[in-house]
């Protein structure tokens, strides 16, 4: 599979180099594309590259957005809308309040049913959503949960889940994006949660 990966920070980062060490051709981008070709650089991974947004969601099958929010993920993604046609687009974000402890949206909204509105020809599936990005950071960790993994569309979710075999955690068919809201709020009950609250 190739992955284009749409950011340049500590999520996007980190979900590029994993999937690139799983064996896969992934492409970090960047609204600067020189920006996107040191990052790629930096991180020194075989199968890693970097370049502009454009190039991250033209020449992948797989598309990522990493940044902060759903509506992020839109704005960012809008240009190329025509492109996304038919690609599987994966929603990483969740709907968090400044200081994480809380959500911005209500009960009976999810992220990733806003995605699927915007960019419906597009194949959207949601993962990633239950665990902090930390989880990824240095590889498996046995107090990570199985990552979630959401989609209407079955094939998109069994293919996606097939491209995440060979890194090291375990997936899990959560069900379909009417779930989004539920896995979204799994994050606020692990780990990384629990030390916040008790600060």
């Amino acid at each position: 599979m190739t992955i284009g990966v749409l950011g340049t920070g500590r999520i996007a980062t980190t979900l590029a180099v994993m999937f690139a060490r799983g064996g896969h051709e992934v492409k970090i981008g960047s609204s600067d594309a020189q920006r996107g070709r040191m990052a790629a650089a930096r991180l020194g991974c075989a199968g890693l590259s970097g370049g502009h947004y454009e190039e991250a969601v033209t020449e992948a099958s797989v598309v990522i957005p990493a940044v902060l929010g759903a509506q992020g993920a839109v704005q960012q993604l809008r240009p190329w809308r025509a492109e996304l046609r038919g690609k599987i687009l994966v929603d990483v974000t969740n709907p968090f309040t400044g200081d994480h402890v809380d959500f911005v949206s209500p009960w009976a909204a999810g992220g990733a049913e806003d995605l699927a509105t915007a960019f419906p020809q597009a194949r959207l599936v949601g993962a990633f959503k239950n665990v902090w990005w930390e989880a990824f950071d240095g590889g498996h960790d046995s107090a990570v949960p199985e990552i979630s993994v959401i989609s209407d569309d079955d094939e998109a979710k069994q293919k996606f889940m097939r491209m995440c075999a060979a890194t090291p955690f375990s997936y899990a068919d959560a069900g379909g994006l009417d779930q989004a809201r539920r896995v979204e709020r799994m994050a606020l009950s692990g780990p990384r949660s629990r030390r916040l609250f008790a600060a």
